[in-house]
Order: structure tokens, then C-alpha cells, then sequence
């Protein structure tokens, strides 16, 4: 620990012990030393201006320095901690742009100035811009008196020393208010850390305003009695060489910089000026400051070792603002540590080691925390300490942290007082994530930056790196990636804002330009860009550190504030007009060549109505462009609607390239019958019959008046202050938009029927200060209260809130007017983002419906299923009867790292991921039940049109797939197979299921659904993190029984991997075999894409040794627990 208690003791000791020793040299050329101060000289110059400022101003008055890197900035600094004065070190704005000066003006109105010190040539245009309310002044005008005259301040620890301002990479600039005691505290760190003393010699080109440029390389060295070499920031870009070149001339041993530094040195230096240099004395290459990137680090390394480097020199390191600076650094004696990371599992925000065939991500340690600072990894959320391979924030605990920000209460609370939970101390909230690596730090990202795209966690300087990586057209360290809700999508959308070279300015260029950045990320992340735009150079907003403000891009894309020169992504590639349909009628005739570019434009707007960033590609298939089955169907949906022109399924989810589609649709159109006319309209009827689906549960429910057995209840987890009266206006507004949520039903003469009945305000029932309990009994009455069909509502709401910021809202409605699509709906609209118009109603799908299925189409689907499905058994043997009548569940999940590998193999496959999902199924539950060929079932949309895409009401359909296991195929073969039929089915899957149950009429039987008992079903994550009512909406939760089923797997792709929920009927089925089916399922599922090539009878063989293997383990598990309470009893027996 220092004994210094201020600054001032730190400068006036070194000028008594090292007077006529050089503390400071001036490199105007970068390699010249131009003029020099002694400690002696720094000591008595920066009392006379402390005694300047003192004659003019007060104690605890702010001085902003907006000064060149100099010797008179120096000066400066250390004249305001000899005046009892706070420094705030701001860069000048490098132009009188708007931009450049607002953050001038923020501060300014933040700090409160007295005095602004700045170069002459900015004086006036400060001046204006402060409105002559403040001081602005050259160093020069503040004058030389007598160093006698100077003051001594009445100063200690706690006094505020400067203000180090920060927009970090995500937020407005707040001010850190680092004390005296934080900055001795962090230099002596450093001191140690890296052994600094007044042998070795500091080389220092960051800005001084910059806080690794001045306390790292200016106050570090001062403290330490080391001689430094300062040169300006611009001499260090204009020739990056001249950093070395000053390393190298006066045997510099430590030099700060951030990663981009090195790759550029790594890039411009030239192999002769390697041969000119000597950096054998250089021991602390300090990178640090940003995202550091291994491959930086070993070029750099094996290049300079040229010149004398030493490996040992590269020293990564990790600091922040509100920690003053350092907070970790790699020894001495020690090489940088990089870790190569499972990509798939990092995904799920998770930490391992990837084996050497499997996808990567590399990272470097950052170092160890150091003497009296302690470093902890926390969950952001719960606040709890993370799992040591679970990806945290970093929390920051020790004397280097600072206390507080100026003047600002809410945001010192929410970063310097952070509790972890069990523990009353207090840590600092860096916002950095990060995880710990054999005592060292490793950090991954920006806490606000992570990026999550359907479900992975991905960090922007990944992408950031591989696109500067591949495309040399693109600055380095100019480009920012974030993400943002996009309405149009339902989805996070990926945005990157680049600024490019100057010759890839040229229009002509920018197309390659795209496709390269798109490769390089699909390469890199397996994931597409969703919107690319090019701004002009100098548009990206930095942080004061240098950093790329991904939040300020994000914010200015959004404001329309940056100067773009392109950009790709919800534009049409072929026209820059919208294609209409009469257009579309005249070009058909045309010549083949404008014909066959209408249908490719109609394409193209088709697609970019499913995704508007999409990028078609004509030579790949739909499901190669990046569609799932959701958008596979939406994109069909959307054809039909609009031109009439009904797709072959098998054929959608097939190979056929979308340039391929583009000839069919050419030779749809000039046939006679193209009709070229939307198939749905609002109707703004108030009575009609009931869909197909509806009838069948209307029959249910007159069967038992008292079933609840197709009750939804909906759990929203939400978190935050809630606007309780917003959320009741909300509520209103969704019934009044979706009629279906106030319609009854009964019999007709003409059958069954559905009547809209006047909107009224949905009850709210309101339960303040709750108990768990509480929401276990409320949930418990929505199970089973019956929803009244006959006289309504069909929608209950009740709130309970545990405290002003925890809640949870139950919905309960009947299924008759809602399914899983419905409720991605009424989370969109329950957070505000309904569409002006109003939507088309479920009613004017009830007579769409009827109007479609004619008796002639309804008679030739009912022959293709007869056909299809004859011959095959109706029930599933599933290994015996259960034990415990009722309905079970068991609860577990798939993590992302075993999805993301299943992901790419349905790719490959050309299938969906759910195609992949059902055949494991399959081969499990032969397994179970021995059992060869099957049916089981699976809910699909049944939202044929696009415009019932945005509709509240029960759509869903039950599809039937054929499953055979028979044969000596192998798995690839198998998968193939499983593929094609589920084509097949989809290509059929209109016809309602109660009308395939009529065509085949098989035998009905009490607690058997007909046709199948087992299903399997998948959707995508049904919650995208968005705010409700000023509450954060955590988690959704749908609850509904399995009914007539006896088994039915239900799997939603969430953030962290597949939450599968596996419900049974205690009669067919027991415990027992549900955690075996769980265990085998998921065993295949990792190790699927290793046992292609092995033939259906050998895995068969290979799962029943897995499963002999785990009864085995449980059998011995059983029979441990028995001699334990054998042994418990005779204890007992012998105690009486």
C-alpha cells in the first residue's frame, strides 16, 4: 500500500528526490525529443499555474482541459490538483459538426465549468458554443506568477481529484468522480503490477484526455519516478511507425495502446524498418481498452520478434473508467492465455474448452486482479454469483473503484452499490461480461452490446472482427454491429454500420461489398446480416476512450442523424419500385427476358415481405436462403394470396432454387386460370358458423360441461414498475381488435355457431403484495374453472404483484378461440405494437373456410389420406400401462450447444430442424415400445393465408406423419426418409383433422384421440424480450393438459437451447419410462452427427446398451437407497 495519502505529496517527493532528472520529454515528430521538464521543473511550473487559478477561481471549481497531448497539458493537470481544483480532461472537438459539439455542450451542462483551457485556435468557437457563461482560456492567458504564491488546498483522500467522463460504449457521458485515494490506489496497482521505477522509461502516443493515455501513460510514471515520452495521437496515426521507432531510440520499457494499435503496426510497418529496430527492452507491451484479438497478438509477437521483442513482453490487460483504470494485468514472467471456446455452447452463455473438431471462438485473458482488488462474476439479473463456467457481469470490489458519478444519484446507486446476494458489501457494476479462467479475467463483451439472435448469445466485436478479418474494404475499428427489435420481423434484427474505405466509396463496388460482409459473418456466426449501411468516414460515434458507441450507432441509425452513402437490407436488388400487379400481367407477355426479371422482382418482394433485410440468393433453395418452416410457409402463404398461386409443399422444403420458383411462376402466369387476386377479405360479420376446429371442441364441451381440459393459461412474468391502468387499457384495446375474444357459441339450424358479442371491458382482478403461494392457488383456479362458451368471456385476467417490481398476469382463455401463434399476438399488441388498421377477423376465416373447402376438394384430400395412411396401426405401443391415473409432466432442456450442431445438420440435410427432432423421436420410441411403424401426430399453423397471420383465434390444425423404422437403412438414409414424408404430409396439410378422422373412420376407444396418441410438437421461442405496460416481460408460460393423448413432447426453441416439456396420461404411461425417454432422447440428439453412416437394426442395438446401461445405474441407485434406510431403521431399532 502507497503512502502517499494525495497527489500533492507525490509531486513534491519526486522534486526533492530526483530534481534534475528528466520526468517528461515532448516528441513532436514523434521521434525527436523537442523540449523536456524535470520533476523539479513540473514541480514549480504547476505551482505557478495553481497559483494563476487560484487568484481566480475557488476550491472544488471545475476546469475542463481541452489541450492537445503536450507538455503544457501537464501542466495543466497537475495545476489543478495543486489548486484544490477538479480537472476534466474532454478531447477538442476535431470539427464544429453537430455531432462533435453536442458532447462538448452536454458536458459543459453537466460539469459546470468555471474555466474551459484550450488551444487559441478554439477559444472563439468554445466561447460561442458556451454562450460566454464560462471562462474559455490558453494555458498561456492564465500567466506565470511567482510558484510562491501558491496555496496550499486543505485536501485529503476523499477529495474529489478530476472528473473522468464516460459514454462508455452504451450510454450518455456520466461523470466519474475519481478521488484522491482512488488514483494513488490505482497507480501504485500498476506500480506493482508492472514494476515500475525510475529505471525504466514510459513511451506514451494515447491522448491525454483518454484515461489509460493519462493515468496509464502520464500520472503512472510521474508517480513512479520514470521518465515518459509523450507524442501526439495524430503523429502516431500519421506514421504508426514513429510509436516503435521511440521504443526502440530511447529503450522505452512499458507503452500502453488498445488492440487496433498493434494490428495496425502489424499491417503498415515495413520488414526493413523491423531490421532498424531494437525493442529488446520493451517488457510491458500493454494492450488493453478494447476487445484485444488473439490473432493481433501472435502476429505481433512473431513479426517484432525480429527486432528483439520478447513474447513474454505482450501483456493483455483489462480496466475501466469508473475503476479509475487498471483492474487486471498478466505478470511478467507469464505468456498472454488465449482459451478456444465451443462456439455452440458460448451461445448459450456458457464457458468450454472446444475440441479440435468443433466450432470455435477464441479469447485472451485479460490478467489477474491484483493485491486488495477482487474480481466476481454475477448474474446481472438475480444478482447471485455465477457458476464458474457460466458467462457473468463482472463486478468490481477495491480501492482503485471510484464512488460515485457527479452529480448523479440514480446511476451511482445502480453501478457503485451493487449488492451480490448473502453479502453486504458493496461492488462495482462494470457492465462488462465476462467469465473467470484459472484466476485470470476473460471478458466477452459489453453487458447493453450482447447481441441475442434467434435464441444464441453473440458478442459484436466477433462479428466486428470477422468482417474487418475478410473485407479489407471496410475501416478497421470503424464498424459497429447491435441488434434492435424489428416490428416487421417479430425478431432481434442484426445491424452492421460500417464506414468504408475511400475506394470502396464507388457504387459499383458496394455489391461485392455486401456479399463479402454477409460470407463473412455466415462463416463466422451462422447467422445473416439482416441490414448493412455505409456512412461516411468520421460518422461512427466513439467513446472518449476510443470505443465504438455501438448504442450511439444504434441510436443515430434510428434518429436518421448519419450521414449513410448506402446500405443493403429492405431494399429491393432488382428495382428500386414495388412491382405491382397489373405491371406484373403486362411484363408476363412480354419478351422472355423482361418476364422471366418481373417473376425474379416478385420473388424478391415476396421474401422481403417474409423478411425485409433478406438477401435472395436465385441459385439457393428456400430453406438455403435462411427461411425456417415458419418462414417456408409464410413466404408460400403470401403467393397464394396474392396471385392465386397454390405451392407444392414437398416441393417448398426441397432443393429447388428460388430461380428455378422463378421459372414456375412464369408459367403459372400465362396460363389462362391464373386468377391473380387475393383469396381473403373482412367481412365485418357479427354471426357465422363455426370453423372446422371449433366444431370439434364445441362437441367436447356439450359432452362434459364442467371439462377444462383445452383451458389456456397464460403466465407472463413481468418485471418492473407496471403501469397497471395501461395494462387494462391494453387488455380493452385486444378484445376490441380481435372480436373472437368476445364470441359465443351455440347450435344453429344450420349446425353450429359463433356470434360476436359487443366489446366490454375485460375485468382486471387485481392481488397486491402476494406470496408464492398466492400464485399457486390462482393458478390451480384457472385449471379448473370452466371458461363459459355459452354466455362468456372467453378471456379472464387476474394480476398479482409480489412488490412494485415483481408480477405476474394469469390470461386464461378457452382454446376454441386461441392457439400458439395467438399468443405471439398478444404479446405484440399487449406492448403496444398494433397495426393502425384492423386486422381480419376469425370469423372471416369461418367463411373462407367453408367457401374453400368445397365438397370436391374436401373429397379428393380425404382420398389421398385414406390412401396414405392405410394399412398402418393406429396405436403406439409404448412399453406397458402406467400406474398413476392423471395428467404428469416433466420438465427439462436441450442446451443450445447440442442444437446449434443439430441446426447445421438439418442444413445440410436439406430439412428443418424439426424434421431432424421428429425422426430422433422416432428411433426412441421404438426403442420404448418396440414398435416399427406408427403414426404420430403434430400441430401445425393452419393459417393458410398471410392475412391471418395477425389473427387471435384457434387456426391450428393436427397433421398425422407416417413413421417406418423397417429396414437396413442407414441413419443419413433414414433422415432422408423422415424428410420426405413430412414434405409429403405438410403438401396435405390443409384438409381439417376432423375431416382426415371422418375419411378413415377408425375405431373409437374412451382416452384414445383417433388416428395417433402420441405427438410432437415445435415452435421458436414464444417471447422476445420486450416491455409491457412499463414492465419488462421476463417469461411466458402456456399451460394446457394433454387431453386425449397419451404422450405429447412439447419443444420451444428458447434462449439457452429446446425447453421440452413432456406431458403423459398416468394410465398409458409411468415416470419411469418418461425419464428414460428424456435421457435416450437427448443422449441421440448429441451424439446424432457422428452415427450417420450407421444402419438403422445397429443404432437400434446402440440405444437399447444405453438404455440397458441406465436402468442398470438406477437399479443400483434403488438399491443403494434401500440398504441406507435398512441400515436407518436397524439405528433406530438398536436407539429403543
Amino acid at each position: 500500500m502507497s503512502s502517499f495519502k494525495q497527489w500533492i505529496e507525490v509531486l513534491e517527493t519526486n522534486a526533492r528526490r530526483f530534481p534534475e532528472r528528466a520526468a517528461l520529454h515532448f516528441l513532436p515528430d514523434g521521434v525527436t525529443i523537442g523540449e523536456t521538464l524535470t520533476f523539479a521543473q513540473l514541480h514549480e511550473q504547476s505551482r505557478s499555474l495553481a497559483a494563476a487559478l487560484q487568484s481566480r477561481y475557488a476550491p472544488g471549481d471545475r476546469v475542463l482541459l481541452m489541450l492537445p497531448s503536450s507538455l503544457d497539458y501537464a501542466r495543466a493537470f497537475c495545476a489543478c490538483l495543486y489548486a484544490g481544483m477538479i480537472a476534466v480532461p474532454l478531447f477538442p472537438p476535431p470539427s464544429r459538426k453537430p455531432r462533435h459539439l453536442e458532447r462538448v455542450r452536454n458536458v459543459v451542462v453537466d460539469a459546470e465549468p468555471a474555466l474551459i483551457l484550450a488551444p487559441a485556435d478554439h477559444c472563439e468557437g468554445l466561447l460561442e458554443l458556451v454562450e460566454g457563461r464560462v471562462d474559455v482560456l490558453t494555458v498561456q492567458h492564465l500567466g506565470t506568477p511567482p510558484a510562491s504564491q501558491w496555496q496550499r488546498p486543505t485536501i485529503d483522500g476523499s477529495t474529489v481529484a478530476f472528473l473522468q467522463y464516460t459514454s462508455g460504449s452504451t450510454g450518455s457521458p456520466k461523470g466519474v468522480e475519481v478521488r484522491q485515494r482512488n488514483l494513488i490506489a490505482n497507480v501504485e496497482l500498476m506500480r506493482q503490477a508492472y514494476g515500475f521505477d525510475e529505471h525504466g522509461a514510459m513511451v506514451n502516443w494515447l491522448p491525454l484526455y483518454h484515461d489509460m493515455g493519462l493515468i496509464g501513460g502520464l500520472l503512472a510514471p510521474i508517480y513512479s519516478g520514470m521518465p515518459c515520452y509523450l507524442m501526439t495521437s495524430q503523429t502516431f496515426v500519421n506514421a504508426p511507425s514513429t510509436w516503435l521507432q521511440a521504443l526502440s531510440r530511447y529503450r522505452g520499457t512499458v507503452s500502453f495502446a488498445p488492440n487496433f494499435a498493434y494490428a495496425l503496426c502489424n499491417r503498415v510497418v515495413s520488414d526493413n524498418l523491423i531490421a532498424q529496430l531494437d525493442l529488446s527492452a520493451w517488457k510491458h507491451a500493454i494492450n488493453g481498452a478494447e476487445p484485444i484479438h488473439p490473432g493481433t497478438l501472435e502476429t505481433f509477437a512473431q513479426r517484432f520478434a525480429a527486432c528483439g521483442l520478447n513474447p513474454l513482453a505482450i501483456s493483455p490487460g483489462y480496466g475501466q473508467a469508473e475503476a479509475t483504470l487498471c483492474v487486471s494485468a498478466t505478470p511478467e514472467d507469464a505468456l498472454p492465455v488465449t482459451l478456444r471456446l465451443d462456439k455452440a455452447v458460448l451461445e448459450t452463455g456458457r464457458v468450454a474448452l472446444a475440441a479440435a473438431d468443433v466450432a470455435a471462438v477464441e479469447f485472451v485473458a485479460c490478467g489477474f486482479p491484483q493485491a486488495l482488488h477482487s474480481i466476481a462474476i454475477v448474474d446481472p439479473q438475480t444478482h447471485e454469483r455465477c457458476a464458474a463456467d457460466r458467462i457473468g457481469e463482472v463486478w468490481l470490489k477495491g480501492p482503485s473503484n471510484a464512488e460515485s458519478y457527479w452529480k448523479n444519484p440514480e446511476a451511482t446507486r445502480e453501478a457503485f452499490e451493487a449488492r451480490i446476494v448473502g453479502s453486504t458489501e458493496h461492488y462495482l457494476r462494470s457492465g462488462d461480461l465476462g467469465f473467470m479462467h484459472e484466476g485470470q479475467v476473460v471478458i466477452c463483451g459489453r453487458l447493453k452490446d450482447l447481441l441475442i439472435l434467434n435464441g444464441r448469445n453473440l458478442y459484436p466485436h466477433d462479428i466486428e472482427f470477422a468482417i474487418t478479418d475478410a473485407e479489407p474494404g471496410i475501416r478497421t475499428g470503424r464498424i459497429a454491429a447491435f441488434s434492435e427489435m424489428d416490428p416487421a420481423l417479430g425478431r432481434e434484427k442484426l445491424v452492421i454500420v460500417a464506414e468504408p474505405q475511400r475506394k470502396f466509396v464507388d457504387p459499383a463496388r458496394h455489391p461485392a461489398l455486401f456479399a463479402s460482409m454477409q460470407n463473412a459473418v455466415r462463416e463466422a456466426a451462422d447467422c445473416g446480416i439482416d441490414q448493412i449501411v455505409l456512412v461516411e468516414a468520421g460518422t461512427i460515434p466513439m467513446t472518449t476512450s476510443g470505443k465504438i458507441a455501438r448504442q450511439g450507432a444504434r441510436k443515430q441509425l434510428a434518429a436518421g442523424t448519419l450521414s449513410i452513402i448506402a446500405q443493403s437490407g429492405g431494399q429491393l436488388a432488382s428495382s428500386g419500385e414495388t412491382l405491382g400487379l397489373d405491371p406484373l400481367k403486362n411484363l408476363v407477355q412480354a419478351s422472355a427476358q423482361d418476364a422471366q426479371a418481373a417473376c425474379r422482382q416478385w420473388l424478391e418482394q415476396t421474401l422481403h415481405g417474409v423478411n425485409p433485410y433478406l438477401l435472395p440468393d436465385f441459385e439457393r433453395s428456400l430453406i438455403g436462403q435462411g427461411l425456417d418452416s415458419i418462414g417456408v410457409a409464410d413466404f408460400a402463404a403470401r403467393l397464394h394470396r396474392d396471385l392465386g398461386w397454390s405451392l407444392d409443399t414437398q416441393r417448398l422444403f426441397g432443393e429447388q432454387t428460388l430461380a428455378q420458383w422463378a421459372q414456375d411462376l412464369l408459367a403459372f402466369l400465362r396460363t389462362p386460370s391464373a386468377a391473380l387476386t387475393p383469396s381473403a377479405e373482412r367481412t365485418d360479420v357479427s354471426e357465422t358458423r363455426q370453423s372446422f376446429a371449433q366444431r370439434r371442441l364445441w362437441f367436447l364441451r356439450q359432452m362434459n360441461p364442467d371439462d377444462t381440459r383445452h383451458n389456456l393459461v397464460l403466465h407472463l412474468r413481468l418485471q418492473g414498475p407496471l403501469d397497471v391502468e395501461g395494462l387494462a387499457e391494453r387488455l380493452n384495446s385486444l378484445v376490441n381488435r380481435h372480436s373472437v375474444l368476445r364470441t359465443v357459441y351455440r347450435d344453429g339450424v344450420d349446425g353450429p355457431q359463433q356470434q360476436v358479442l359487443p366489446a366490454t371491458p375485460v375485468p382486471l382482478n387485481w392481488h397486491g403484495q402476494t406470496e408464492q403461494q398466492a400464485l399457486h392457488d390462482c393458478l390451480a383456479s384457472e385449471h379448473t374453472t370452466p371458461v363459459d362458451l355459452v354466455n362468456g368471456p372467453l378471456l379472464r385476467a387476474q394480476l398479482l404483484s409480489r412488490d412494485e417490481q415483481q408480477h405476474d398476469l394469469l390470461l386464461t382463455v378457452h382454446h376454441i378461440a386461441f392457439d400458439g401463434r395467438s399468443a405471439q399476438v398478444l404479446l405484440a399488441e399487449l406492448a403496444g405494437s398494433a397495426g393502425a388498421e384492423w386486422p381480419v377477423q376469425y370469423l372471416d376465416f369461418a367463411q373462407w373456410e367453408a367457401a374453400h373447402w368445397s365438397e370436391q376438394r374436401i373429397a379428393t384430400e380425404q382420398d389421398f389420406w385414406r390412401e396414405h395412411l392405410a394399412g398402418l396401426p393406429q396405436t403406439l405401443e409404448l412399453g406397458g400401462s402406467g400406474q398413476t391415473p392423471g395428467e404428469h409432466n416433466l420438465d427439462f432442456k436441450v442446451p443450445q450447444a447440442t442444437c446449434e450442431p443439430l441446426s447445421t445438420l438439418a442444413r445440410e440435410r436439406g430439412m428443418t430442424l424439426f424434421m431432424l427432432l421428429l425422426a430422433s423421436y422416432q428411433l426412441v420410441l421404438k426403442q420404448l415400445g418396440g414398435q416399427q411403424r406408427f403414426l404420430l401426430g403434430t400441430d401445425v399453423s393452419g393459417r393458410p393465408l398471410a392475412e391471418h397471420n395477425d389473427v387471435i383465434g384457434f387456426f391450428v390444425n393436427q397433421l398425422t406423419l407416417r413413421c417406418n423404422l423397417q429396414g437396413e437403412s442407414t441413419l443419413a438414409g433414414f433422415l432422408e426418409r423422415v424428410r420426405d414424408e413430412a414434405r409429403l404430409a405438410y403438401a396435405h396439410q390443409g384438409l381439417p383433422f376432423d375431416l382426415v378422422v371422418s375419411a378413415l373412420a377408425p375405431q373409437r376407444l374412451p382416452g384414445h384421440s383417433p388416428l395417433f396418441q402420441v405427438k410432437l410438437n415445435y415452435q421458436p421461442s414464444r417471447v422476445t424480450p420486450t416491455a409491457i405496460a412499463g414492465a419488462h416481460l421476463q417469461t411466458l408460460e402456456v399451460a394446457q393438459a394433454p387431453g386425449d393423448f397419451h404422450l405429447v413432447l412439447d419443444l420451444v426453441h428458447g434462449t439457452e437451447g429446446l425447453d421440452a416439456t413432456l406431458k403423459y396420461r398416468g394410465e398409458y404411461f409411468d415416470q419411469d419410462r418418461a425419464l428414460r425417454l428424456q435421457h435416450l432422447w437427448t443422449h441421440l440428439l448429441e451424439e446424432m452427427r457422428h452415427l450417420l453412416d450407421e444402419s438403422l437394426p445397429a443404432l437400434a442395438e446402440r440405444i437399447a446398451t444405453w438404455d440397458q446401461a441406465l436402468q442398470r445405474e438406477r437399479q443400483q441407485a434403488r438399491t443403494l437407497a434401500g440398504r441406507s434406510q435398512m441400515l436407518q431403521a436397524k439405528r433406530r431399532s438398536m436407539s429403543l
